[in-house]
């Protein structure tokens, strides 16, 4: 090593300025390192950050992929559920769908139309139906009838209902249907023929017997023996029952077979009113009750019809009033015009204070040959002669002339009945 001649050791202070140098020198190194590796070890992070932001996109894809497919399954099955309940809805049974414990799951409109609401469900035996075959949960089919069809009465209906099983393609029980039909008037029908047959025996057999007895009185007697009226008037009284009875059943003949047709005469309709008055006055007396007539505007009672079949109707509507009334009762005939209405209406209008009809035969009381089952206030079963065909007759003849009949009836207090008439305002006829 050469050496300088006369060089001078370094002093200390700047042997501490250099070692200061050095020092900065290695921190500054020291710093760039440290911040060279920082960015490296960031750019690492950020590379894994950017991998995991990748793979996350790919796997929400795929999630969004079958999320989509999920809902085009869904939306599907939606399609078969909706198009399922508008078959369902447009069929005329009633079906009420049921999961396995029971709870309602769908009933459709025409189940809904024939219970009136879920609560007559409820309280029918419709709503422990489902209980008789719970435990039923193995299946050999998807749909599986349990037990016989049943007659159930409910809302004022006749419903026949059949309980089935629904099951999976597994044979396992996923639910309950029950199917009802309204045979309410196949019902009606069965039970209006079995009581024709029985009273139409009964209505025959009253005065046939009468007449027999007569008949062999008169017969007994010697040949000698002045006439017995008597029993002259009562063979005589019976025949005309018979042929009564005989001409309403053709009549009525007539009415079903649509070959009913009625005269279309002047009448004069105060002058039905008081002839049936005085028909049925004895015998409203003799059963202790009252009868009131009322006639207003009896110059404009007047209209084109048939006398004999409007008479007819009254005939059968004051019947009624008496048959199914009470001793101490009122039956009030009244008759005018009713101008409340856009078109004025002839009325005439037969009230009673009787037992009145009860809410079940009430919407049958127009069936034909239909007898209801009227008590009095005591609890006693009223039995009237008759085959149940009178109210059929008011209705029809109503209606042949143009007009309706409406009915108001509480039981215990009464019935109601109005004849609605065409009216035309024209010279009153002369009595």
């Amino acid at each position: 090593m050469d050496e300088t001649p006369n060089a001078l050791p370094p002093t200390p202070e700047e042997l501490d300025q250099a070692l200061a140098q050095v020092h900065q020198l290695g921190s500054a190194t020291g710093n760039f390192f440290s911040r060279l590796y920082a960015n490296f070890t960031r750019r690492s992070q950020l590379e894994q950050v950017k991998q995991g932001l990748l793979a996350a996109d790919a796997h929400l894809k795929q999630v969004t992929d079958q999320h989509q497919k999920l809902a085009k399954l869904v939306d599907h099955k939606q399609e078969e559920i909706d198009r399922l309940y508008r078959i369902l809805a447009s069929i005329s049974e009633g079906i009420i769908m049921q999961d396995l414990s029971g709870r309602i799951v769908m009933i459709n409109d025409a189940a809904q139309e024939l219970l009136g609401s879920q609560k007559n469900f409820w309280q029918s035996p419709l709503g422990t139906l489902f209980n008789e075959h719970r435990h039923q949960m193995t299946l050999s089919a998807e749909l599986v009838p349990l037990g016989a069809p049943q007659r159930i009465e409910t809302n004022n209906r006749i419903l026949n209902a059949q309980l089935a099983a629904l099951g999976n393609r597994d044979g396992e029980r996923i639910g309950s249907i029950i199917i009802l039909r309204d045979i309410t008037r196949d019902a009606l029908a069965e039970r209006i023929k079995s009581s024709f047959v029985a009273h139409i025996s009964h209505e025959l057999n009253t005065p046939m017997n009468v007449m027999r007895v007569a008949s062999e009185i008169l017969s007994n007697q010697p040949e000698d023996t002045p006439p017995n009226r008597r029993m002259l008037e009562l063979l005589s009284n019976n025949i005309d029952i018979l042929d009564r009875m005989v001409e309403e059943l053709l009549d009525v003949s007539e009415m079903t077979s649509g070959a009913f047709s009625i005269a279309h005469e002047p009448l004069n309709l105060p002058e039905i009113i008081w002839d049936v008055r005085d028909e049925f006055i004895t015998r409203v007396a003799g059963s202790g009750l009252y009868m009131l007539v009322m006639v207003r505007d009896e110059d404009h009672l007047h209209l084109t019809g048939d006398t004999r079949r409007l008479r007819w109707a009254l005939e059968h509507l004051v019947r009624n009033a008496v048959d199914y009334n009470e001793r101490g009762g009122l039956i009030e005939i009244s008759a005018g015009i009713d101008h409340s209405a856009l078109q004025p209406q002839l009325f005439l209008r037969v009230r009673d204070t009787g037992v009145g009809i009860s809410e079940t035969d009430q919407p049958n009381v127009f069936e034909l040959f239909y007898r209801g089952t009227p008590v009095t206030r005591s609890g006693k079963k009223l039995d009237p002669r008759g085959l149940g065909q009178g109210l059929y007759i008011v209705q029809t003849i109503a209606q042949a002339h143009g007009g309706s009949v409406e009915m108001e009836s509480t039981v215990g207090k009464g019935s109601d009945f109005t004849i609605s008439l065409p009216y035309s305002d024209q010279q009153g006829l002369t009595a």
